[in-house]
């Protein structure tokens, strides 16, 4: 019976370097087919969608930790950035309430300035420096005196209306009590009909009154009050009041007007003291001269 052969004991195979060599070569060509033809996109795209969670996966912490990083900076930035901007806030509401006050009393003045003059009356323009702690007296001080030709009883107005009356007078001051002070009061005429009227003052800056009023008079809600002039105090034309509504005589003969003043009465800061003029006779002519 005839012995089958045996396989050697030693196989000698391919050497590691021609081995490298062979994968190397085979790893050039299909680099140099997949750049020329881009054979190999199917599986490029195979590989990127089969490692792309794994890829997500092992940036996760690295993302986190910047992230992390990023918080504390961006917290302190806006924490900086947030006071910052609190205190332009603050500088500009500032700015814009000055520029309101400047805008204002730039009104206001201007009204003055434009204030037809009247004969016979020098007016001179004042700043009122403080008002009266007393509620139940409506007074001001204004920064002109006597040395400025400030004397008492002179018609104090604004560029709207009637204001009130200088009451006293010193050397570089004066006071003045406002038309609403329950002791004031104003001849007035009204404009409609001619009706010769007095108002009064209520306490109050936005009120006046007509007391004693027959009830049979002619003074109707709207009607528009002027200073009469008959009381040798307020030069005529001036106006004082708007009447806003009237009441009914109640266990009393007489009947009451409610107006509004039409000054700015506590408003404002800066008003006009209406002087008489001194008046002269000249020798020669025999003529008056201011």
């Amino acid at each position: 019976m005839p012995r089958a052969p045996h396989a050697p004991l030693f196989v000698r195979g391919m050497g590691l370097p021609a081995r490298f060599g062979l994968y190397v070569l085979f790893c050039l060509v299909i680099a140099a087919i997949d750049t020329r033809y881009a054979a190999l996109q199917v599986v490029h795209d195979g590989l990127n969608a089969a490692l792309h969670p794994l890829r997500i996966l092992l940036a996760m912490p690295w993302d986190w930790a910047r992230e992390a990083g990023g918080f504390f900076t961006t917290h302190a930035d806006l924490q900086n950035e947030n006071a910052r901007l609190r205190q332009e806030r603050e500088r500009l509401m500032a700015y814009n309430q000055d520029r309101h006050a400047l805008a204002a009393e730039n009104t206001q003045l201007r009204a003055l300035l434009a204030l037809a003059p009247r004969p016979g009356v020098n007016g001179l323009t004042a700043e009122i420096l403080q008002v009266s702690a007393d509620p139940f007296n409506r007074k001001v001080i204004i920064d002109r005196g006597r040395a400025q030709g400030v004397v008492a009883g002179s018609p104090v107005v604004d560029g709207n209306g009637l204001v009130g009356q200088v009451t006293r007078v010193f050397p570089y001051s004066a006071e003045v009590s406002l038309l609403t002070d329950r002791e004031q009061g104003a001849p007035v005429q009204n404009l409609r009909n001619g009706l010769r009227l007095i108002v009064s003052g209520t306490g109050a800056d936005n009120l006046l009154e007509i007391r004693f009023l027959d009830m049979h008079a002619d003074v109707k809600a709207g009607d528009w009050l002027y200073t009469s002039g008959i009381d040798g105090v307020y030069p005529a034309g001036i106006p004082v009041a708007q009447v806003v509504s009237t009441e009914p005589p109640r266990h009393t003969p007489f009947a009451k007007a409610l107006c509004r003043p039409i000054g700015g009465v506590g408003r404002y800061r800066h008003v006009q003291v209406l002087n008489q003029m001194a008046v002269t006779m000249d020798a020669t002519d025999g003529k008056k001269r201011p």
